[in-house]
């Protein structure tokens, strides 16, 4: 019996370090209290930014019917994915009859709403970066100083099936591993210790299997626009994009210290963004042929060719070097002074290298995870903050948590791409209409005290401010939460109590490895994504 109950509990202890990997929404959390009403929220957000003026001023030259009741259509447009009904057509059958109208002709009956999404003259992006700006600076307490706040960028893909789908193409997943067909938004914020603010997105066109413009669905004016908001999905790359917002951004009078981007996102046209903005860069780097220069070019003495590496070789370099920021830390770093090339036009005449001294931290696992070594599950991080430790750069990175809670929430439950047509301007609409309803609710939570997003995010991934000191605070609050247990061990039993704790650790672990977009698979992806010509 008791060698029984000693492999019980060896398998219990394997099982509690099996915990399920979450990803967070705590504006729905915060919605699905039964004192929150999403329709009052909503309507109040739209009363309190002088929304109603905001859309009627978003029209084009092609201007609306006077008797269109604007704000029972906007309050209509915003609320229906929060509804739980299959498309904007149930919401108008069943709860908004009385904005419904009949077209000129006789025909049957048309909905308002499917009518104005059809519209190609509204200017959604202007309205949606309208309402962002007003929220920003009526929260800038809650946000944090503007040391504390960054610009954060990413993508994310909606998998469209039809082949008729305009602004779809072909895109590498990097969550899933392989090419899908769909859009791609491109997504700005500007994250701080409130959450995150969504500024402004894109659709953007890949090169492979795209949809253009079918005859049939053709835009009646060029210059509309939804015209030129698709003409920049296809023309654009998603870093023209990028950098195009964020210059938009930032003339909008949006302010940050940071601006951050994964791998996919970290090239030398991106630093040398950041630097010419005035913000310090905090990118994650490919594993590919970028080279670092380890002696100082400027230096008198230098050669012109310098002593250079790529990311590889500068891993296997100073791999001997990577150290624990404590004996029970999972992860080990190393930070070292290096010099980049910004100037990427050098085959040119007359062109001169443009070095500029930059910090690159080194980062991988203690020990080998799921089978994968941690020669094969190191990532390098780059920062324009000369002054930033290795601790501070990482921390710095995490903020990027927010934008994949923002993902997933506009996705799951606020009717990201929810449309069933193809046509570009119910696409064009929607992203920004997700938006729009995010943002009036996330303020709206804020102002009731019924989110706190600091508070949340240490409740569910075992306390999350952990990250902005690396594990040397995490090796404090275990040591605090280990005393506090001790007490139980006799109520409860000790082997209950290492169970609590396994599942404490591998919780954090798990976020950190989110948050650092550490794991396996997506450092595999971003390999395989660079070998196909994706990344």
């Amino acid at each position: 019996m008791k060698k029984r109950k000693s492999n019980n509990r060896r398998t219990s202890s394997k099982s509690s370090k099996k915990v399920t990997r979450r990803t967070y929404t705590p504006i729905s959390d915060a919605l699905s209290q039964s004192t929150v009403f999403a329709d009052c929220e909503l309507a109040q957000g739209i009363k309190r930014h002088g929304l109603v003026n905001l859309f009627s001023r978003a029209f084009g030259q092609a201007r609306r019917d006077d008797s269109e009741p604007l704000e029972g259509i906007l309050g209509a447009l915003l609320v229906w994915p929060l509804l739980r009904v299959a498309s904007i057509h149930a919401f108008c059958s069943e709860l908004c009859q009385f904005i419904q109208g009949r077209k000129e002709d006789g025909a049957r009956k048309q909905d308002i709403l499917y009518s104005l999404l059809r519209r190609e003259d509204i200017n959604w992006r202007n309205l949606a970066v309208s309402l962002c700006r007003s929220i920003f600076r009526d929260n800038l307490k809650e946000l944090g100083p503007v040391s504390r706040r960054a610009f954060v960028v990413d993508d994310s893909i909606k998998t469209r099936r039809g082949k008729k789908v305009q602004g779809s193409s072909s895109h590498w997943d990097h969550t899933e591993g392989r090419t899908v067909r769909g859009h791609q938004v491109v997504e700005l914020g500007i994250a701080g210790e409130a959450g995150l603010l969504p500024v402004d997105r894109q659709v953007s066109m890949g090169e492979k299997s795209a949809v253009n413009k079918p005859e049939d669905k053709g835009f009646r004016d060029e210059r509309s626009a939804c015209a030129r908001d698709m003409k920049r999905a296809k023309d654009e790359t998603k870093h023209e994009t990028f950098r195009r917002m964020l210059k938009a951004a930032i003339r909008a009078g949006f302010q940050a210290a940071y601006v951050l981007g994964d791998a996919w996102f970290g090239c030398k046209e991106n630093v040398a963004l950041a630097l010419e903005c005035n913000l310090h860069a905090v990118f994650q780097m490919k594993r590919g042929n970028m080279l670092y220069r380890t002696d100082n070019p400027k230096a008198s003495g230098a050669t012109v060719e310098g002593t250079c590496y790529s990311a590889h070789q500068l891993y296997n370099l100073h791999k001997r070097k990577l150290r624990k920021a404590s004996k029970k830390a999972r992860y080990q770093t190393y930070r070292l002074r290096v010099w980049i090339n910004l100037e990427t036009k050098a085959h040119r005449q007359h062109r001169h290298p443009r070095w500029e001294e930059v910090i690159v931290v080194l980062s991988a696992p203690v020990k080998e995870t799921d089978g994968v070594s941690s020669d094969e599950r190191w990532v390098i991080f780059l920062t324009t903050d000369l002054e930033a430790s290795a601790e501070k750069v990482l921390s710095t990175y995490a903020l990027r948590w927010a934008i994949e809670v923002y993902f997933k929430e506009v996705k799951q439950n606020f009717g990201f791409l929810a449309e069933q047509s193809g046509r570009y301007e119910y696409a064009y609409a929607s992203v920004h209409l997700s938006a729009m309803r995010y943002l009036l609710l996330f303020e709206a939570a804020l102002r009731d005290g019924s989110l706190n997003y600091g508070e949340i995010r240490d409740k569910q991934t075992g306390i999350l401010q952990v990250l902005s000191f690396a594990a040397l605070l995490w090796q404090l609050f275990r040591a605090l939460i280990e005393g506090a247990l001790d007490r139980l061990k006799e109520a409860i039993g000790k082997d209950i109590v290492n169970e609590i704790t396994a599942a404490i650790d591998q919780e954090v672990d798990d976020f950190l490895e989110r948050a650092l977009q550490c794991e396996p698979l997506l450092i595999q992806s971003q390999l395989k994504a660079e070998e196909v010509g994706y990344l």
